[in-house]
């Protein structure tokens, strides 16, 4: 399904028939990734929506570069909850998307019941390393529009990150690769020349106005962002740190099995939550 915000078409999808008497995750993948990046995702009390970020999937892909920017991508995505008239609703997002989940969570936070963070960040406090990402992001940006996709693609998954993806069931590897190449190359540039992390705005600094419960997902494998993860922790008394153990960055995928009973738990300590507070 498409809709249409403001000028820009966002791709969706439904786990199931949408029930508007059950809360809804709304699912954000990672870099290179689509929505069906969440198909595993199983739960009968609660709706998954997912959704293809801006360009990638099968969402705009050229629009005005600085539609790319977090601030407009949040406020697209909230009005996108709007128009599906989604009352009460979670969001989950991995890697570029927990940083858009997160980004959403500060500055649209109407009605939003929690944050679920798979290997995410608020972002860079120096100043020099933040610059020094950014121009790393617009080289990249670069390489990635100046030569073929698959070249790009070939690079991107030998990068350190996931090196752990390397013992996924060839099968899933296959899907995992096919479904960067089925990216655009200028949806892909403008997403790390727009919204990358380098360029992205320095969210510790806003942490403590997030008043939703915040659950942080990462691979024990995964040294540096198991390290963003107890940081945030740390600051965040309404914060949840789970470490699954055997995964690296992509825990979905690695760890499907230990990823769904965790969010699972989760969600439903939450919802009890909630309904006592009524």
């Amino acid at each position: 399904m498409n809709r249409t915000i403001r000028g820009v078409i966002y791709a969706y999808s439904w786990q199931q028939k949408y029930d508007p008497s059950k809360a809804t995750v709304v699912c954000l993948h990672g870099f290179t990734g689509t929505k069906q990046t969440f198909q595993l995702l199983q739960d009968p009390v609660y709706n998954f929506l997912f959704i293809d970020l801006l360009g990638h999937g099968d969402s705009s892909v050229f629009v005005h570069p600085w539609r790319y920017q977090l601030s407009e991508i949040v406020k697209d995505l909230n009005q996108l909850i709007q128009e599906l008239e989604i009352k009460h609703w979670y969001v989950l997002g991995y890697s570029m998307g927990a940083r858009v989940a997160l980004a959403w969570a500060i500055e649209q936070p109407n009605n939003l019941c929690g944050v679920i963070l798979e290997a995410g960040t608020p972002g860079i406090i120096d100043e020099k390393e933040r610059k020094q990402r950014k121009e790393a992001d617009q080289k990249l940006a670069l390489k990635l529009w100046r030569r073929p996709l698959v070249d790009f693609v070939d690079f991107w998954q030998n990068f350190p990150l996931f090196s752990s993806q390397k013992n996924l069931p060839k099968q899933t590897q296959k899907k995992i690769r096919n479904e960067r190449l089925s990216q655009n190359k200028f949806g892909l540039a403008m997403s790390l020349w727009f919204m990358g992390t380098g360029v992205q705005k320095n969210y510790w600094l806003e942490l403590a106005t997030l008043k939703q419960p915040v659950l942080y997902v990462v691979g024990e494998q995964d040294q540096k962002f198991l390290a963003i993860g107890n940081r945030l922790c740390q600051q965040l008394s309404h914060s949840t740190l789970v470490v699954i153990p055997d995964s690296g960055h992509c825990v979905h995928l690695e760890q499907p099995q230990a990823f769904v009973s965790k969010l699972s738990q989760w969600l439903a300590e939450k919802s009890i939550v909630s309904e006592d507070m009524r």
